[in-house]
């Protein structure tokens, strides 16, 4: 199942099946798909963490109930059930942050990486172990690993489905903060709370820059970072806070005696 959880501008999303790892049935999978749809019609929602019961993150697909379902057909619902999920989540206006409380096992890395964020517990740990039930990630994380790791570092992680510690996955820079063990969530909940401190249309605006160089050619995404620059630049969000600055910092005249 999944558990929603709302505080005002926040939503905390936790996968709660800690008798399985969290790994996700067909249930949990259509409730996370249905939970992203649902906050995309929310506009007064900035942030969602999503996190896993218990002393686990997420284990991917169940593969007790997966092994019912045996043919093409039901490999490639798996993959457009989460896979759609999640490329909406990516292009979502709102910031979503993984809180990685504990281990973290093939399509829930894919989960994790899919994510704005991450947030990893010291003693959690990472592992793509697709190749070990002979299949390739499904949810999309083939192409977010090589995004971000290269090509080469990407194939040699999933191709040996090797155990990433939560120190190398913070120097490989697939996780942005590290937390002590079983603070995970309180740390992002702790970045939740920097980002809710900005104006909302330019924490919007910086996550479409960035996704822009993802997926778009350098001039265009170069072209597009100047267009809302500019709409930023004339919104009363922006003069206010230089009105707040120019008040705190306002000079003498000169002409004035000291």
């Amino acid at each position: 199942m999944l558990r929603v959880e709302r505080e005002g501008e926040l939503a905390i999303w936790i996968v709660d099946r800690p008798s399985r790892r969290n790994a996700m049935d067909w249930a949990t999978m259509q409730a996370f798909a249905q939970a992203v749809e649902e906050a995309l019609r929310d506009p007064a929602l900035r942030v969602v963490i999503l996190t896993g019961a218990g002393r686990a993150f997420l284990s991917g697909a169940d593969l007790y109930e997966m092994a019912h379902y045996r043919t093409e057909a039901d490999g490639y619902r798996l993959g457009q059930v989460m896979g759609e999920a999640l490329r909406q989540l990516e292009e979502a206006p709102w910031i979503s942050i993984a809180a990685i409380n504990g281990p973290a096992r093939g399509g829930g890395v894919e989960v994790a990486l899919a994510c704005d964020l991450r947030v990893m517990a010291e003693d959690a740990d990472l592992a793509f172990v697709q190749v070990t039930w002979a299949l390739t990630p499904g949810w999309g994380g083939g192409q977010r690993l090589r995004r971000r790791v290269g090509s080469g570092r990407a194939l040699e992680l999933l191709l040996t489905a090797r155990q990433i510690s939560a120190e190398e996955a913070f120097r490989l820079g697939l996780v942005e903060r590290l937390a002590p063990a079983g603070q995970a969530l309180a740390e992002a909940l702790a970045l939740a709370r920097e980002i809710l401190r900005w104006d909302p249309r330019a924490v919007q605006a910086i996550k479409a820059v960035i996704r822009d160089g993802d997926v778009l050619p350098f001039h265009e995404a170069l072209r597009l970072e100047r267009e809302r620059f500019a709409r930023l630049w004339a919104a009363p969000a922006h003069w206010a806070a230089l009105e707040r600055f120019l008040q705190r910092n306002r000079q003498p005249d000169p002409g004035q005696a000291v």
